[in-house]
């Protein structure tokens, strides 16, 4: 017998927190069917002599989410991503498969790791699918889980920064791929920065590069963004058209000249917030200026 949901269009509020390096970031949208609007964004930058679960907690509780489940994200070295065309399947039957198949692509014993995977596309070409694989390990989500719990924050989803990326782009960019352009995204840190390509809608490279926008930094960033485009193209076949920013860098002058003059492609700001209903009680939250600052916060709470 069918059954029927007298609750098809049910509210649900999404929180979204990005614990960087030098600060905390926070979105909370609200999901009903398909309508998205932002609730709440916050941000606390993080004073290093201070217990960083007392200033989560502080965070949260000031939005008034105690006891909200929250979504959360890793990255850097103790996240390995692949990118691998494979036979056609249902998601069910690739995560069987994984369990034996992952070990040719992941450079860890299993046992360390908490495996993932996610159909990126069902029709790159006849009978093949893009996939995305993703290992994490044990000890670095449970030092997360850890940290949350002291917190007394119930965590909901542990992500990647990189795939928070795609989803915050994606939703900003709008429904129509066939026309965008092949482009990558660069969340610019104080000590790292996440950065994805996006072909149309699909995640095609990610890698977390350990320099920031630290003044010492610069010039090992720059070279690491053009080495990662100069790898994608030759791999790809595929040039990279535009370079999307987000992350504090975007609100540094001096950062953005730097970068204008070594990166050889065109780029521009990230407005994460670009086409998204904002709630009234925040229009006069300044954060609201600084969009490109919640990218990955953003990113976390669309899952």
């Amino acid at each position: 017998m069918r059954m029927f949901s007298f609750f098809p269009n049910k509210e649900v509020l999404s929180v979204g927190l990005d614990i960087g390096s030098s600060s905390l970031k926070l979105a909370a949208i609200r999901k009903k069917g398909k309508d998205i609007l932002l609730k709440k964004i916050a941000l606390q930058p993080l004073d290093l002599s201070s217990d960083p679960a007392a200033m989560i907690s502080d965070l949260v509780m000031s939005q008034g989410l105690s006891g909200t489940p929250v979504n959360v994200s890793l990255s850097g070295q103790p996240v390995i991503t692949r990118y691998l065309s494979w036979p056609k399947m249902s998601l069910n039957e690739l995560k069987a498969a994984m369990q034996f198949e992952a070990r040719e692509h992941i450079p860890l014993p299993l046992e360390e790791v908490v495996l993932d995977c996610a159909i990126l596309n069902e029709k790159i070409e006849e009978n093949k699918m893009l996939i995305a694989l993703a290992a994490i390990k044990k000890s670095v989500v449970q030092e997360r889980i850890a940290l949350l719990e002291r917190c007394g924050i119930i965590p909901k989803i542990i992500d990647v920064d990189c795939f928070c990326l795609v989803n915050a782009f994606n939703r900003s960019q709008g429904l129509e791929t066939k026309s965008r352009v092949n482009s990558a995204v660069l969340d610019i840190g104080l000590r790292y920065t996440n950065m994805v390509v996006i072909d149309g809608a699909d995640l095609k490279f990610s890698r977390d590069i350990l320099a920031g926008s630290q003044e010492s930094d610069l010039n090992s960033l720059s070279s690491e963004i053009n080495s990662s485009i100069d790898y994608y193209e030759n791999q790809n076949g595929r040039q990279i058209e535009k370079i999307f920013l987000s992350g504090g860098a975007v609100y540094s002058p001096a950062v953005m000249d730097f970068l204008k003059h070594q990166l050889n492609l065109p780029f521009e700001a990230f407005n994460v917030f670009s086409g998204l209903n904002i709630d009234p009680s925040l229009e006069q939250n300044s954060l609201l200026s600084k969009p490109s600052l919640f990218a990955i916060a953003l990113g976390l709470a669309l899952r």
